[in-house]
């Protein structure tokens, strides 16, 4: 199977969307779902990787794809950027507390890596690595020495490839309970220098 890696464009926000509800593990679910009454949290989410000029736009976005179609995604912009993000007004304050571990897990001057997923008839193929690659080389490039990303701990498929390409835990936090999110335990800061 030939694999392309190319910036995200308009048409790919639904592949986002899904990369990001897949790599936060129900926590998009649980801080969206309701905020827009009418409308899935798929959706809200797709929403946000419309806006411009915010970390979550899709220009700071890559999807791999085959000649047929998109097969995963990543997310990936330099970790101080997200200090100059407006506050999301879908985030109602009786749910902020769900991003109060975050707060303790994130490494200064890095380049981060919010989200990486790849479409579950896809996965093992090595598309993961190759985003994953790709965004490391991005970093470098715009002379970044590390990458960082979270990861829940549970989430052992995950944290075993980011060990087999480097990355170290940095830091951990215990994850907020809420029905919609679907691991326990900790969530990991892992970093690797580049």
């Amino acid at each position: 199977m030939s694999i392309s890696v190319r910036p995200a464009q308009v048409a790919d926000i639904p592949h986002l969307a899904y990369a990001f509800m897949e790599a936060t593990g129900g926590l998009a679910e649980a801080v969206y779902e309701g905020a827009i009454p009418g409308r899935g949290a798929d959706l809200i989410v797709e929403h946000l990787f419309s806006r411009p000029n915010v970390t979550t736009a899709f220009a700071n976005c890559s999807v791999a794809e085959n000649e047929e179609r998109v097969l995963g995604s990543i997310h990936a912009f330099p970790m101080d950027a997200m200090g100059e993000d407006p506050a999301d007004p879908l985030v109602s304050e009786d749910r902020v507390y769900l991003y109060e571990p975050f707060e303790h897990m994130h490494a200064d001057g890095s380049y981060y890596i919010m989200a990486v997923a790849v479409y579950t008839e896809f996965r093992g193929s090595g598309i993961g690595k190759r985003l994953i690659a790709e965004a490391e080389s991005a970093a470098k490039a715009k002379g970044f020495k590390e990458t960082s990303l979270n990861v829940f701990a549970e989430n052992q498929g995950a944290v075993r490839l980011y060990e087999t390409l480097g990355y170290k835990e940095r830091a951990r936090q215990p994850v907020v309970g809420h029905n919609k999110i679907r691991y326990g335990g900790d969530y990991l800061l892992m970093t690797r220098v580049l």
